[in-house]
């Protein structure tokens, strides 16, 4: 027989399988996200509302079929279809509600649904009751078994895939999703029909009238049926959704209160709120911990009043400041008496809050409970003072003992010398000589450690100027050669520590370090070893100064103990004497000289020694610029007739670069003296008309010869001019009131010490 199709109900039937694909979709979501008897609910009312929607399609594209013979349906086979349809739907719900599926998995589950639908779909064919013969095509009816399991699979994956997606993109790919899935239905059904020939030979059974539907009962009931439930299953759809939004905001919002509540709860630190007069609105539990008062009892009251009473003035005037908007934010500490009376210090920290139009609406932040440190902070000052005082104490307990101790060993130097001279038997003469070498070990200790307790209590001036390196260096070599001869250690210069070189230093202090380096070379050589001294400029300005020996070396593990005091690394058990102080003292002094001192040694090579120090300009090569810029012509030349001067210095390149100065006046004569003693001899003797005095001497400081010349008779109207590198405020002051007519500070300024000693010597002329 030949069959024909109505359009417009095969159209209907394509659009009755889009909704339901697109029910499925949102089911498919819906199922995932329920829990308990609710996905139970969902799963069978989505089983009923997808299965009719399928089964729908079917029956109306079956009333889109016509042959030339009337179709009738028999109910039994009509329902056993909606069952299936019902089955493989709840079976596609099930898989897809599940969390997680493999691969496999929805292979199987896509094959096993296909088979379903091709159920379905054939038990509904044999519901069809008409006056002829049904056959199927074989290859048609594997087609469309085919495309059944096909269009299943496609369906399940993205039931998987676009269950969860409530965003912008899921909201558009689900239509598509849904026409794509509704169009595999719909080409399943029409391949199956495709399938089926009706003939008039051999026409099928007639059945009872009463199991039998007509095509006119079958139409209105599955039409408006399948929408019915579709409408209704997408409306409880999206109330479901709209709901459980609703309710996971509310539950997303109640859990982050709760958690802003244990937050503000549990912290240590007060979160605080006030209002615009500066009264609390808000305090976490923590005020009750730190304070004792319950916030019902301090709410609305004034900050300030919980300030201890010597504090509040700065409590209001921080929050008048937020107030006025001259800052946004504060930060001070404050004391606040607690309900048990005590004292605690408070940590505060606030921000300004503001309205929409800048008005000030109050502050909010954090109070800190930092009594325990400032506790600690007070018991570490006290720690500290108190080390303080005893470190003073012992500095100047050991002060005064070196002081106490020179006394009776000056009459033990002296009366030892005297039986050294007085000697007429050996024996008396070798203890003679075993007292002054015990003496002399004893005083240079004694030198030591008061140099050390000095660098200690901050009594140890230095009085840095320009010192030519070559200068000192050849007075130590020559101080330590009798030292070297014993063992035939040899002492070389090299080259570079003979140039013209200069460092900020204080001579003396310089000269010391440096002697007390070369002699430990000598000392811990091996015999006929060497000693090499060098310098070599480094950066930043700075010139290093190396002495190399070449000794048994010092293992790496005790080169952090040499600068250690009384550390002598096992040098008295070599039989080699000292007093463990000597590189300590020359470390502090090299950093108070600013510089810094090191060393490198290397097992059975030898060991290095360095001392860093600023460079310095020469003070003659100053003179020579200042001289080729015309200061011999200028008015302030010196010019004073037959005059003497003598000036105290020990560095060579002061009183070369002064006798330079003085030269350019003929009838000028200017008398040296490198040591302070020398220079009250000389003062007695020649009575000069000035005295240029330096502070810091190899004998006796330089207040000391200014306080003798004073107390003698003869020499206590001479004008003396201080020239030095110490020049605080105190330093000079002092002086001037100890009786010095001018102070000029050291590197020179040639001019204005011209101007100074004209000034000096005109006034006593004019005396």
């Amino acid at each position: 027989m030949h069959s024909t199709h109505e359009f417009p109900l095969v159209a209907l039937s394509v659009l009755i399988a889009i909704c339901a694909s697109y029910t499925a979709l949102t089911l498919a979501g819906r199922v995932t996200v329920a829990r308990g008897r609710a996905r139970t609910a969902w799963l069978l009312g989505g089983s009923v509302a997808m299965g009719s929607g399928i089964w729908s399609m079917h029956f109306v594209a079956m009333l889109a079929f016509h042959l030339p013979v009337e179709i009738a349906y028999d109910a039994w086979f009509m329902a056993l279809s909606y069952l299936a349809a019902v089955v493989a739907s709840a079976f596609a719900l099930f898989v897809a509600g599940r969390p997680r599926v493999g691969i496999a998995g929805r292979l199987a589950a896509g094959v096993c649904l296909g088979v379903a639908v091709v159920v379905m779909h054939y038990t509904g064919m044999a519901a069809v009751r008409v006056d002829a013969r049904l056959t199927y095509d074989p290859v048609l009816v594997a087609a469309s078994v085919a495309v059944a399991i096909a269009a299943s699979t496609v369906a399940l994956w993205l039931f998987l895939w676009l269950r969860n997606d409530e965003t912008r993109r899921g909201r558009v790919l689900r239509p598509i999703a849904a026409v794509v899935m509704g169009l595999a239905i719909a080409g399943m059904h029409y391949t199956a029909m495709a399938a089926a020939h009706f003939s008039s030979a051999g026409a099928m059974p007639p059945m009872d009238d009463q199991f039998l539907i007509g095509t006119t009962g079958l139409a209105l009931p599955v039409v408006l049926g399948a929408f019915v439930i579709l409408a209704l299953t997408m409306v409880g759809s999206t109330t479901d959704r709209w709901v459980r939004a609703q309710l996971t905001a509310a539950e997303a919002l109640r859990e982050s209160e709760e958690r802003y509540r244990s937050v503000v709860s549990e912290v240590d630190e007060v979160i605080f709120r006030t209002d615009a007069s500066g009264r609390w609105t808000f305090l976490n539990p923590a005020w009750t911990g730190i304070t004792g008062y319950t916030v019902a009892e301090t709410l609305g009251i004034e900050i300030h009043e919980c300030a201890h009473g010597e504090d509040r003035a700065a409590v209001v005037e921080q929050y008048a400041a937020l107030r006025a908007g001259r800052t946004d934010y504060a930060q001070f500490e404050i004391r606040c008496s607690t309900k048990g009376n005590e004292t605690r210090w408070l940590e505060v920290r606030a921000r300004a809050s503001r309205g929409a139009e800048g008005d000030f609406a109050g502050a909010a932040g954090v109070i800190r409970d930092v009594t325990d440190r400032r506790r600690a902070e007070e018991a570490l000052r006290h720690a500290r003072e108190v080390a303080e005082a005893a470190s003073r104490a012992k500095s100047e307990f050991l002060s005064r003992m070196s002081h106490e101790l020179r006394t009776p060993l000056n009459a033990i130097l002296g009366f030892g010398q005297l039986i050294e001279l007085d000697a007429t038997t050996p024996g008396l003469r070798e203890s003679g000589d075993q007292i002054l070498k015990a003496g002399r070990h004893l005083l240079a200790l004694i030198d030591e450690v008061l140099d050390i307790t000095r660098i200690e209590s901050g009594r140890l001036h230095v009085s840095t100027e320009p010192v030519a390196v070559n200068e000192v260096v050849r007075e130590i070599i020559d101080l330590v050669a009798p030292l070297a001869t014993p063992g035939h250690v040899t002492l070389a210069i090299e080259p570079s520590a003979m140039a013209e070189c200069y460092v900020h230093a204080d001579r003396q202090r310089l000269k010391q370090v440096l002697l007390n380096l070369v002699a430990n070379a000598v000392k811990y050589n091996r015999p006929e070893g060497e000693v090499r001294v060098s310098s070599e400029p480094v950066a930043s300005g700075r010139l290093r100064i190396f002495v190399r020996d070449t000794g048994a070396g010092i293992v790496p593990e005790k080169l952090h103990r040499l600068f250690t005091p009384f550390e002598r690394l096992g040098a008295e058990h070599r039989g080699i004497e000292g007093t463990g102080l000597g590189l300590a003292l020359s470390r502090r002094l090299a950093e108070a000289m600013g510089g810094e001192i090191g060393v490198e040694s290397t097992i059975d090579v030898g060991t290095t020694f360095w001392v860093e120090l600023a460079e310095a300009e020469s003070p003659l090569a100053r003179l020579e610029d200042a001289s080729a810029a015309g200061l011999r012509k200028r008015p302030t030349d010196l010019h004073f007739g037959r005059r003497r001067i003598l000036y105290v210095e020990d560095n060579l390149s002061n009183l070369t670069l002064v006798q330079r100065i003085l030269d350019r006046d003929h009838d000028l004569d200017l008398i040296p003296a490198m040591q302070g003693g020398l220079a009250l001899e000389l003062a007695r003797l020649h009575r000069p008309d000035l005295i240029l005095l330096d502070l810091h001497l190899p004998d006796i400081p330089g207040e000391q010869v200014l306080k003798q010349l004073r107390d003698a008779a003869d020499c206590r109207n001479i004008p003396v001019v201080i020239l030095s590198a110490d020049a605080t405020p105190g330093q000079v002051e002092r002086l001037r009131a100890a009786g010095a007519h001018a102070y000029v500070t050291k590197p020179l300024a040639v001019q204005p010490f011209i101007e100074i000693i004209t000034e000096v010597m005109s006034r006593e002329r004019a005396a």
